[in-house]
């Protein structure tokens, strides 16, 4: 059985792979063309695990197990940790074992590049990040696989992890300003994309600061009490999701601006079928793109790294 650590993964695939990776999954979950029951979440959300395969042809089967803990960050560890199994389809041999945090944090980012490339104005050059732990990084390189960024404000309320990230990215992307700004409306107010990759269970940001032509990318919250973005950003949106039945299952940000009244249901739109229809905004309206992840997005990530990995051994 073959071992993907985390920097092999990288090498492997890279972030533009991981976008059109993660794009033709989304088409699979919308055309029902991906097996895959709801996320099982033991503890709370403290403990979850994922499942999934294509229903025809499938090359080969992904499960994704992941811990969850609060206080991990303030042990010095990571908030989660996560093990991806990668089963082949005709035999079902256990052919690899990934790394579950990067395949997480690439997948998602690579979600939110889908949806911005999709949804964000072609000429989005601002980008707005709320939150600077495990799954930051990714989001902003995703972003600039789709996008020619120019700018970019962080706010955390980490302003160590903040300032550490800030040079990362500085350091990897000299064309780039990268700025650490003291609160989210600095950050927000003006930005054409907003990614939000937080754990928190209030609105990170006032719906105010959201302009006409602004597109957000919320991705931290994925449990019912979780919230990032406010519903009354929601109730003037145009809103989509990975999967309207994970987004109503576990979305804290949509559940709670259903409940409230700021949002039907009915409003929810999946990426997959915008893909589908070749359909691209529109509107003047906000743009709000809700993951909470699916594991299509797991498998399709997967795939590309084990098929990768198997080439070059042989190479």
């Amino acid at each position: 059985m073959r071992i993907i650590d985390g920097g092999h993964l990288r090498r492997l695939v890279s972030m533009a792979d991981a976008v059109e990776a993660v794009r033709e999954a989304f088409r699979l979950v919308s055309g029902g063309q991906f097996l895959a029951p709801q996320r099982v979440a033991v503890g709370g959300g403290t403990e979850l695990l994922m499942a999934g395969r294509p229903v025809e042809n499938p090359e080969g089967f992904v499960t994704k197990i992941l811990t969850v803990r609060p206080e991990n960050p303030g042990r010095g560890l990571p908030l989660l940790h996560a093990v991806v199994l990668w089963f082949d389809g005709p035999t079902g041999e256990p052919l690899a074992v990934l790394d579950g945090e990067t395949v997480t944090a690439m997948r998602t980012g690579a979600a939110s590049g889908v949806a911005t490339d999709l949804l964000a104005a072609p000429d989005a050059s601002t980008l707005a990040l709320i939150g600077s732990g495990a799954q930051a990084r990714d989001q902003v390189e995703a972003v600039l696989a789709v996008r020619q960024v120019r700018e970019v404000r962080i706010f955390s309320r980490n302003e160590t992890t903040a300032n550490e990230l800030a040079a990362t990215l500085a350091e990897a992307h000299t064309e780039l300003d990268v700025r650490v700004v003291p609160t989210s409306s600095q950050a927000v107010r003006g930005a054409e994309v907003v990614c939000c990759a937080t754990t928190a269970r209030a609105p990170v940001f006032d719906a105010a600061d959201v302009g006409p032509r602004t597109h957000v990318n919320a991705i931290g919250s994925y449990r019912p009490d979780m919230c990032e973005v406010p519903a009354e950003l929601l109730a003037r949106s145009r809103v989509v999701v990975d999967q309207r039945e994970a987004a109503l299952a576990g979305a804290g940000d949509v559940i709670q601006a259903i409940e409230a009244g700021q949002l039907d249901e009915k409003r929810l739109v999946e990426v997959g079928d915008l893909l589908l229809a070749a359909e691209r905004q529109a509107s003047e309206a906000p743009t709000v793109f809700k993951s909470v992840g699916v594991s299509a997005q797991d498998w399709a990530l997967a795939r590309v790294a084990v098929e990768r990995a198997a080439a070059s051994a042989w190479s």
